[in-house]
């Protein structure tokens, strides 16, 4: 199923034994364009200050008409991982104590998107839990996540051409790759439209500047398909 970020910021997280909160922010992999974490608001039955984090590890179906999104654990589970104060970024180290103390596997140890797997859910599987020490460079290392919100405000080029905007993210809750970029077409084209531009047509992303640029002509843009969030396409 292809989802948006629009779709699941403020979608429900529901427990096996309650509600968790609500979504209000994804963390990508911006080398695989995977999503590794949701970031979810839980004020309304934890009131701390902290991030608390999940993976497409525990996730279940998405809910697209009650907007919901169900995780394969307990409000206490939660309640008791690993979190992040909101100025603090995710770091491997983190990452290592979050996946050891849930009794996943690492993603990162693999060739593919979720290690040695194509989906996440492999990774409770036995025989996929094996937690090698990570020496301290490796834990210092840049594990390339990255917030949706903070890049949708960030303006997309192509070559010489004048920006267009970023307006959303299309994710496949098969894998939680990244299918497709959401862009306004701003002063390309004679008519302004939002097109759906397939991830493999990124680029780059410069943080300095906060844009992304794309390895597409303004004609290719042209052909793309027009952005429809009820009528989303199958596949890529």
């Amino acid at each position: 199923m292809l989802i948006s970020s629009d779709q699941l910021n403020s979608s429900r997280i529901k427990a096996s034994d309650g509600e968790l909160g609500h979504i209000k922010d994804v963390y990508f992999d911006d080398q695989n364009w995977t999503v590794r974490f949701l970031v979810v608001d839980t004020s309304r039955w934890m009131p701390l200050s902290q991030k608390v984090l999940l993976s497409p590890i525990s996730l279940r179906d998405f809910n697209k008409e009650d907007e919901e999104l169900a995780v394969s654990m307990t409000m206490e589970k939660v309640k008791d991982s690993p979190k992040v104060e909101d100025q603090d970024t995710v770091s491997r180290g983190f990452e290592k104590q979050y996946y050891e103390y849930f009794g996943y596997g690492y993603y990162w140890t693999g060739m593919d998107l979720w290690g040695d797997y194509l989906y996440p859910g492999a990774l409770t599987a036995p025989g996929t839990i094996v937690h090698t020490e990570i020496e301290q460079d490796d834990r210092e290392k840049n594990n390339h996540l990255r917030s949706a919100q903070e890049v949708l405000e960030y303006d997309i080029h192509i070559d010489s051409a004048d920006s267009g905007q970023l307006e959303d993210f299309i994710w496949d809750s098969y894998n939680w790759s990244l299918k497709y970029l959401v862009v306004d077409t701003g002063d390309w084209l004679p008519e302004t439209k939002k097109v759906l531009v397939a991830c493999k047509h990124i680029d780059s992303i410069r943080w300095d500047t906060k844009s992304v640029k794309l390895n597409i002509s303004v004609a290719q843009i042209a052909q793309c398909a027009e952005y429809d969030p009820d009528n989303m396409p199958d596949h890529t």
